[in-house]
């Protein structure tokens, strides 16, 4: 298959182009999409290879799956008992390795995060931590994790949940913010100085970016619609996002020195809702 993208300067996103969200890739301005796969299932949180051959995804049935950019060759994958929930994965800076979170066999509210050789096929548990950790992402100097760790839910009337931060050698791990919301979708930025995620801290979910060094945390997106699921370009300069600010799940692209925001436009004309991106 030959790719329209350079995959070195684009995006993996899913889009509901016939009834199910399916994998596309496409330039970093949205143009030449190239659908990658056409399931009865929903593809979901997708993530780039450290080579950026590959992507790796989640599907509605719970399976965890790679598909080669270059054969569209598809490869399930089956990560020890029980089923993937469909939450981020992200690899190892060195591609080795792929880290996601994993319900725990009969239980709805204790979660995994697991960390899956692609070398081996074999998972281990990056930490022990009671409830749901979920939306984990590893650091580019391979040295950390940051993740989410519910809270409290209905005892408390909502859902708080936080930014964590372990050891990506597992052991050792800590609370990075105390903003009683619910925190999601933390991304790296290639640096490591910077955390974006979403969070309904102002009352709907927006987006902020913590600064790692002095752990200063600033909102950059302010609206009563939603703003969700952050992911850096390669240089840092901007942050594309899903928003829902016309009525439906887009992807935009925010300048982060200018503030500048622009709306991508896979489809042309068509409105269809696209979510889930990925830089």
């Amino acid at each position: 298959m030959m790719l329209a993208a350079d995959c070195h300067a684009a995006i993996t996103f899913v889009a509901n182009v016939d009834g199910n969200w399916d994998l596309f890739v496409a330039d970093d301005d949205g143009s030449k999409p190239v659908r990658l796969t056409s399931t009865p299932y929903d593809e979901k949180t997708p993530a780039w290879s450290r080579d950026r051959k590959s992507v790796f995804y989640a599907t509605s049935d719970g399976e965890l799956n790679i598909i080669d950019l270059a054969s569209k060759e598809r490869r399930a994958l089956t990560p020890g008992e029980g089923r993937c929930p469909g939450i981020t994965p992200s690899f190892s800076p060195d591609g080795s390795e792929v880290v996601f979170a994993r319900f725990l066999p009969g239980a709805k509210d204790d979660t995994d995060l697991m960390i899956l050789s692609l070398k081996t096929g074999k998972t281990q548990r990056l930490l022990e931590q009671v409830g749901v950790q979920l939306w984990p992402a590893w650091s580019p100097d391979g040295r950390r994790v940051v993740y989410t760790s519910n809270h409290c839910s209905s005892g408390c009337g909502r859902i708080v949940q936080e930014l964590w931060m372990a050891d990506a050698w597992g052991g050792s791990a800590r609370q990075l913010l105390m903003t009683n919301s619910l925190c999601q979708q933390p991304a790296w930025s290639s640096d490591g100085k910077h955390i974006a995620f979403s969070s309904d801290r102002s009352g709907s979910f927006d987006l902020w970016v913590l600064s790692v060094e002095d752990m200063k945390l600033e909102q950059i997106t302010s609206d009563e619609a939603l703003d969700a699921s952050p992911s850096w370009s390669s240089d840092g300069k901007k942050l594309a996002y899903v928003s829902a600010r016309s009525g439906r799940m887009e992807i935009r692209v925010m300048d982060m020195e200018s503030r500048e925001i622009k709306r991508l436009r896979p489809f042309g004309e068509k409105e269809i809702e696209c979510k889930d991106v990925s830089w």
